[in-house]
């Protein structure tokens, strides 16, 4: 959310615009902001007669509007906070407030897991006469930069290979991603770095057997180190399910893919092309000379065949004989 900062900062110097909207699907920033709202808009001997919290489902519309009407007691502003506002029945309702909102009331309404219709007079005016803020769900190539960005902004230590990592492992929910640092970062000095045998021991992310460390062996044709893991997966096949393993190999050889056709670019436009980290780019570099174009080609062809027997398609063998398979025949590509 590019307008994080400056709402922020709103908070901070106490200078308050009469409506606040977080709308979008990603909830992490919504809730960052809202609580911040409702922790910090006020001083705390004004909150018991000038914040009031709404919850969508259970709200009227007129108790809005009533709320926001009634001027504040021995204090500058009024708080009024709409949560789960996606629930609100009359939600539109709403816009003759929008129209003419109160100087000493603070509005915020968040707007979880939707947008609000561009198109309607209700955003028009949010927009108009407020501050109006969406949290879109990042990409899966965005997490590790954001892990970066997140770890640098709150002087946590962590190199790129482990920010990867645990992108990889934790998916796009920013919420899990920043619960999952700070239980490691609690648990260490501060100044320490975040290592994998960190990540090991309180996320539970094996740094030898993980799902980051598979397509690596085999970009290597490392034999020994990819069979290796692959026991670890059949082993443990709740945790790595074979249709896990085939998505994150098919991405990683479909950027491989895409390197061969781009490898006589400049460093940086390579990772804006594959979008990856620049500090990537020398992996790929490295598998294009154990793989060429038709070798990467039918690597993928391969793990899109397994990965349609993952789901039960062409086969009724077991997910620990295929993938063993399917790692003895793209090594042997």
């Amino acid at each position: 959310m590019k307008e994080f900062n400056d709402i922020v900062k709103d908070i901070k110097n106490k200078t308050f615009k009469p409506i606040y909207t977080f709308d979008g699907e990603e909830p992490y920033y919504i809730d960052l902001l809202t609580n911040l709202f409702e922790n910090s808009a006020l001083e705390s001997h004004e909150k018991d007669f000038n914040q009031t919290i709404f919850y969508g489902k259970d709200t009227e519309w007129t108790d809005v509007v009533n709320e926001c009407r009634s001027y504040p007691s021995f204090a500058e502003k009024r708080l009024v906070i709409i949560k789960e506002a996606t629930q609100m029945k009359d939600f539109v309702k709403l816009e003759s407030y929008f129209e003419n909102p109160s100087a000493s009331t603070i509005l915020v309404i968040a707007y979880k897991y939707k947008k609000l219709d561009g198109r309607s007079k209700s955003t028009t005016l949010l927009k108009k006469k407020g501050v109006y803020a969406t949290s879109d769900k990042l990409k899966d190539y965005q997490i590790s930069p954001w892990i970066l960005s997140y770890c640098k902004e709150h002087k946590i230590k962590i190199n790129a290979t482990n920010a990867e990592l645990l992108a990889t492992y934790l998916g796009t929910d920013l919420q899990k991603i920043v619960n999952e640092l700070e239980k490691v970062s609690i648990n260490i000095k501060e100044g320490d770095e975040i290592t994998e045998e960190l990540i090991e021991r309180y996320i539970g992310i094996s740094k030898d057997y993980n799902i980051f460390q598979y397509p690596t062996a085999l970009f290597e044709k490392d034999a020994e180190r990819s069979f290796k893991i692959a026991n670890y997966f059949m082993a443990n096949v709740k945790e790595h399910p074979l249709i896990v393993v085939t998505a994150t190999l098919y991405a990683q050889f479909s950027k491989l893919y895409q390197y061969h056709y781009v490898s006589h670019l400049q460093q940086g436009e390579i990772a804006s092309a594959l979008k990856i980290g620049p500090y990537f780019v020398k992996d790929y570099m490295s598998a294009s000379k154990k793989y060429n174009l038709t070798q990467t080609i039918n690597a993928i062809h391969l793990i899109r065949e397994y990965n349609l027997n993952a789901v039960g398609m062409n086969v009724a063998r077991n997910d620990i004989d295929l993938l063993k398979e399917m790692t003895a025949k793209i090594l042997a590509l």
